[in-house]
C-alpha cells in the first residue's frame, strides 16, 4: 500500500466517521424530541445495584458518542501525523478504528426501536457487533506483531486476512435477537470464549511489543499506552454504567495518546 493511497483512504474514513457522528446525533435528538426514544428491554440479570455499577442507559449512549468522537479525532491525528511516513502499523490501527465504528451501529437498536422486531436488519446489526468484537483485538495485534520487518511487505494481504476471518466467524456464530444486552448489543453465542480470545490476543500483543522495545532498547511508554488502549476499548465496548464509562474514556484517550505519540517519535527517529 502506497503512502498516497493510505492517506486517501484515511481521509475518506475520516469523512465517513464524522458523517456517522453527525447522523447519530441528528437521529438521536430527533427521536428524543419527537416521539421520544424507547429504550429496549435489556438483559439486566445479576447486574449490580451500586450507584457506580448500576445500569444507566445514558451511559450507553454517552459511550457510543464518545467512541464516535474518538474515531473521528484519532483518524484526523493519524492523517496529519503520519502523512509522509510509510508506518504499516497505522494501517492496522485504522482497521481497529473501523472495528470501533462498526460497533457503534448498536445505536440503531434504540433509535429505530428494533428491539423485539426479530427483523433481518436487527440480525445484521448483531453481525456488525460481533464482527467488531473479533476484528478489534486482531487489528491491535497487527499493529505489534504484523508490523515487524518480517511482515511489512505483506501488510495489505495480512489486513485482508484479518477482516475475512472476522467476517467469517461473525456470520458463523449464532445470535439471539430476542435478547438485548445492557450495552444495546445483540446477544450472541460463545460469549466467554470470545472475551477470552480478545484478552489473549491483547496480552500476546502487549508481550510482543514489550519484547520488541526491550530488544531495541526503547522506552516502554509505548507498551503502557498499548495496554491502556486495550483496556479502554474493552470497557467502552461493554460500557453501561458510570464506572466503565469513566474508566473506558480515560484509558482509551490516554492510551491512544501515549501509543501514537511514541510511534510518531519512533518513525521520526528512523527517518
Amino acid at each position: 500500500m502506497t503512502i498516497r493511497f493510505r492517506n486517501r483512504m484515511t481521509l475518506i474514513f475520516f469523512i465517513l466517521a464524522v458523517a456517522c457522528l453527525m447522523l447519530g446525533i441528528f437521529f438521536t435528538l430527533y427521536k428524543f424530541f419527537s416521539d421520544g426514544i424507547i429504550n429496549p428491554e435489556v438483559y439486566t440479570k445479576d447486574l449490580s445495584q451500586k450507584f457506580l455499577l448500576r445500569y444507566h442507559p445514558a451511559c450507553v449512549y454517552s459511550g457510543i458518542f464518545i467512541l464516535l468522537t474518538y474515531i473521528s479525532v484519532t483518524t484526523l491525528i493519524i492523517y496529519h501525523s503520519f502523512e509522509k511516513t510509510q508506518a504499516p502499523d497505522m494501517v492496522f490501527f485504522l482497521i481497529f478504528l473501523f472495528a470501533c465504528l462498526c460497533d457503534t451501529t448498536r445505536l440503531m437498536v434504540p433509535v429505530f426501536n428494533l428491539s423485539g422486531s426479530f427483523s433481518h436488519f436487527l440480525l445484521k446489526i448483531g453481525n456488525f457487533h460481533l464482527f467488531a468484537r473479533l476484528l478489534a483485538p486482531l487489528a491491535l495485534m497487527g499493529t505489534t506483531v504484523m508490523s515487524t520487518e518480517d511482515f511489512k511487505q505483506n501488510t495489505d494481504r495480512n489486513s485482508l486476512i484479518l477482516i475475512i476471518i472476522s467476517m467469517f466467524f461473525a456470520e458463523l456464530i449464532p445470535l439471539n435477537t430476542s435478547v438485548i444486552l445492557p450495552n444495546f448489543c445483540i446477544s450472541y453465542g460463545y460469549v466467554k470464549a470470545i472475551r477470552a480470545f480478545g484478552a489473549l490476543i491483547c496480552a500476546v500483543s502487549a508481550v510482543s511489543l514489550f519484547c520488541t522495545n526491550r530488544r531495541n532498547e526503547y522506552k516502554q511508554i509505548m507498551t503502557i499506552g498499548f495496554v491502556l488502549l486495550c483496556l479502554g476499548y474493552s470497557l467502552t465496548f461493554y460500557c453501561y454504567n458510570i464506572l466503565t464509562l469513566a474508566a473506558g474514556t480515560l484509558f482509551l484517550g490516554s492510551g491512544t495518546y501515549l501509543y501514537l505519540n511514541e510511534v510518531h517519535k519512533h518513525y521520526l527517529w528512523i527517518d
